[in-house]
């Protein structure tokens, strides 16, 4: 073998290594979880355990994969086996933190949110995960605050924004939750999962800012503007449907819509066209 062929062998050989190895396995099972992929998430994270079983980021990742999906008691068992491994994990902690949360389990969701800031006490996704926890529990001037630092010091990250919008339209502002929003949608290179939870939550503010926006008394002067908010909301649902992001709320958000228009056409009947209006022959173009 010839001595100039030997270090070209010896970098194939380390980038076949690399490409193997379960850190690389574990960034791009990250990079597919950013996209929502979320089966070639785990396939991904799963590769990247078979190389390192107590590979710490690949049980995290794979845990927020479960939970994305919904996948509650496989999302703890990952988070949990992480913890055994790394009792200073904070992603890992926040994620058992999260699940509690979504499940309820107050004092449990306080206590690992609490371990997981005292591990990381500056770390921004802990400080959202706390934030959620203020905002669940009813607190949302607190959470509009710490999601505002957030925001702060990371503009490009749609996450905090979406949280603030989220606290703000709690807090009874849907206007201004409506320009946090399109100021979130306006970042570029989002991850989808928050740009559908962006449309759904503008759904939403359109619906929240529209109520009680029609008169009754002046139909022709409120009605058309409401009906064209209820419009907007329409679309905005749509558009959260067609990122292909699991969104179990987004159902209900339909049937509120429905049922707010529902109200108007209550209070604000559309006229019904004239016998002459549906049988007139459409203007020719000139």
């Amino acid at each position: 073998m010839s001595r100039s062929f030997r270090p070209a062998l010896w970098l194939a050989i380390g980038l076949g290594i690399v490409a193997c190895s379960a850190d690389h396995h574990a960034t791009k099972g990250r990079a597919a979880l950013e996209s929502h992929q979320l089966g070639e998430a785990e396939r991904l994270f799963r590769k990247a355990l078979d190389r390192d079983p107590s590979h710490l980021d690949a049980l995290a990742g794979l845990g927020w994969t479960y939970h994305l999906a919904g996948q509650r008691n496989a999302a703890r068992s990952a988070f949990a086996r992480c913890v055994d491994l790394s009792m200073e994990q904070a992603e890992c902690l926040r994620g058992l933190g999260s699940l509690a949360l979504a499940e309820g389990q107050l004092a449990v969701a306080r206590d690992m949110l609490a371990r997981a800031r005292a591990v990381a006490p500056d770390d921004p996704k802990v400080l959202s995960s706390l934030a959620l926890m203020a905002l669940t529990t009813g607190d949302a001037k607190k959470a509009e605050s710490a999601y505002e630092e957030l925001v702060a010091r990371f503009p490009l990250d749609a996450a905090y924004r979406l949280g603030l919008a989220e606290a703000v339209l709690r807090a009874g502002r849907p206007q201004d939750a409506l320009t946090v929003v399109e100021e979130a949608l306006a970042v570029a290179d989002s991850p989808k999962r928050y740009q559908a939870m962006l449309w759904q939550l503008q759904a939403r503010a359109l619906i929240a800012a529209s109520g009680g926006r029609e008169d009754p008394n002046d139909c022709p002067g409120t009605a058309p503007a409401v009906r064209e908010w209820l419009d907007a909301a329409d679309a905005a649902a749509t558009q959260a449907g067609l990122l292909g992001v699991n969104l179990p709320d987004l159902p209900a958000v339909r049937r509120q819509i429905l049922r707010r228009r529902a109200v108007l056409d209550s209070a604000c009947p559309m006229a019904a066209p004239t016998a002459a209006e549906v049988l007139a022959p459409p203007e020719s173009e000139p």
